[in-house]
């Protein structure tokens, strides 16, 4: 089967790969998605060796319940969870300085039954808190019919209210909080949607309902609050989009994440500063003024498990992506990615184009391009991951390139093997007519020759002791690489000679007499007397060097 592909013209080879190749690229982006996971991977790669990133807003500020928050406040409340009046302390604390935003990765899903002060403390400062948001859990959306909640529940997590020609008003499935004067505060949904290898790489900003309602997510909210112009920018960016995501995983309709340069970019403030700040009243050089910051209240404490894998680290905090999602936000950093589409169509045109000049060159001009050509596509993504507003993703049609030019290389090498590797399988009589070339034959020399006996010498071969290509960067003394034979039946051996000669034009050749071999030897007779002839005509061939 091999034998018999390697004797077929290059054009139909070249046709049926891409043919092939072009089918897969569809399946594949339309339906199977197997390359995705090379793909995310060397995504991630690029993204932690980018040279410049955006700067991060410096109005950001992360109060952390870190290792050490836990350890000071253990020993009068305890480990976590604590009583919320510490945390209701803390808000008041932070209002009282007049911050732009007081944001909320903490969820107050369940009363504390062992601190019900706790619970009405907090209550109260959620009531009073003029900047606060607060976190809410979205549920699978498969769950929504059997909620009960909707918007008259929790009207600050509507961003846009249901259409006008539906006939149900949409519940939604989630976890709400469970303090009355937080439910009716600025809401958002906060959940890290990865990707199916569990890597977070887009984000979320809304979702739409099944009766055309829109809610929000937690950095909307904050956007909504902080810069209205952009928030109307995203929401509009939302509304155009054709299709609602129907999937709980991360979809190519979730926005990618532009990140920093590392995993902790974000000033971080210990929550037990504060706490001793704002319940002893006495100046601390480590707590900065909270005044016109964004102030998020998280966890960042390996213990609340409050951690997930990104692009630049396996256990990036939570708060940390949370902060990303509101800074791009604020900023307007909305990554245009290539279609699907128009991924595809590269890809195969890429093949497309590998096929036409391996066809008018030949496929070993093409070595260089192993290397250069999916360099040159992956280092145009690497360079848009550089802007703050596009990424051009050629993963697939740099890998494609490589599958196709390695698959090239192999029908190649059963190219030659058939038509330079043994003698031709006929009853018919061989001749041999010695060459000697002035240089050693090249890669394209012999291509040609190749594809001029596929064309009118089937049953010739080319014959020689040496044909390494003379373009082999390695290749040294090589006394017998300018010499060839071509061998097959004496009529069809010289029909084929002048055109052999035109396929080489421009290359000084010298040929011996055409020798036809006596009938009646055996195959190893064959073959060494078509040895004893080539030598001898290239001997003779060959210009008198001494006298």
């Amino acid at each position: 089967m091999l034998k018999r592909l390697a004797s077929w013209p290059d054009r139909w080879v070249l046709t049926g790969l891409v043919l092939a190749f072009s089918a897969w690229v569809i399946l594949d982006v339309f339906f199977l998605s197997v390359s995705g996971g090379i793909a995310q991977t060397t995504y991630d790669t690029m993204v932690r060796g980018r040279l410049l990133t955006a700067p991060h807003d410096e109005r950001i500020v992360i109060v952390d319940i870190d290792e050490s928050a836990l350890a000071r406040m253990a020993p009068e409340f305890g480990r976590w969870p604590w009583p919320r009046d510490t945390l209701a302390t803390v808000l008041d604390h932070i209002e009282s300085q007049n911050p732009a935003a007081v944001v909320w990765d903490i969820v107050f899903s369940d009363a504390d039954r062992l601190s019900p002060g706790g619970d009405a403390a907090m209550d109260q400062a959620a009531q009073r808190s003029q900047h606060s948001h607060f976190s809410v859990v979205r549920l699978p959306a498969a769950n929504d019919g059997q909620s009960s909640l909707s918007q008259q529940h929790l009207p600050s997590l509507w961003a846009q209210t249901r259409a006008a020609d539906a006939s149900v008003e949409a519940t939604v499935a989630l976890i709400p909080p469970v303090l009355p004067h937080v439910a009716v505060k600025p809401l958002g949904f906060n959940n890290g949607y990865v990707d199916p290898d569990g890597m977070l790489r887009r984000y979320r900003y809304f979702e739409r309902l099944s009766d055309g309602g829109i809610i929000q997510s937690l950095p909307m909210s904050v956007t909504q609050s902080v810069d209205p112009a952009a928030y109307g920018y995203w929401l509009t960016q939302f509304q155009n989009k054709p299709a609602p995501i129907s999937k709980p995983e991360a979809t190519r309709d979730d926005v990618l994440i532009h990140w920093r340069k590392t995993a902790t970019t974000y000033q971080r403030v210990n929550f037990a500063d504060v706490f001793e700040q704002a319940d002893g009243g006495q100046a601390n050089p480590r707590v900065p003024s909270m005044a016109g910051k964004i102030v998020i209240i998280g966890a960042t404490a390996p213990s609340l498990h409050d951690t997930h894998p990104t692009p630049l680290s396996g256990t990036q905090a939570g708060v940390e992506s949370l902060a990303t999602g509101i800074d791009n936000a604020l900023h307007r950093r909305a990554i245009w990615e290539l279609p699907k589409w128009a991924g595809a169509a590269v890809a195969i045109l890429m093949c497309a184009g590998i096929a036409l000049w391996s066809h008018h060159r030949s496929v070993s001009s093409l070595a260089p391009a192993m290397l250069v050509l999916p360099g040159v596509l992956l280092g145009i993504g690497f360079a848009s991951l550089h802007t703050e507003h596009v990424f051009i993703d050629l993963h697939l049609s740099a890998g494609l390139a490589v599958l196709f030019l390695a698959v090239l290389k192999f029908w190649y090498t059963l190219r030659k093997r058939h038509w330079c590797g043994d003698l031709p399988d006929t009853t018919e009589p061989l001749a041999v007519l010695p060459w000697v070339s002035d240089q050693s034959w090249s890669h394209d020399q012999l291509d040609r020759l190749m594809a001029c006996l596929q064309a009118s010498g089937k049953d010739c071969r080319l014959v020689s002791l040496d044909l390494t290509p003379g373009d082999n960067l390695s290749a040294r003394w090589r006394p017998f690489s300018p010499c060839l034979a071509i061998v097959g039946p004496q009529a069809q051996l010289l029909r084929v000679q002048p055109l052999l000669l035109r396929a080489v034009k421009g290359l000084s050749v010298r040929q011996g007499e055409v020798t036809t071999l006596p009938q009646g030897l055996s195959a190893q007779d064959v073959r060494l007397a078509v040895t004893h002839l080539a030598l001898a005509g290239w001997t003779a061939l060959q210009p008198p060097v001494f006298s």
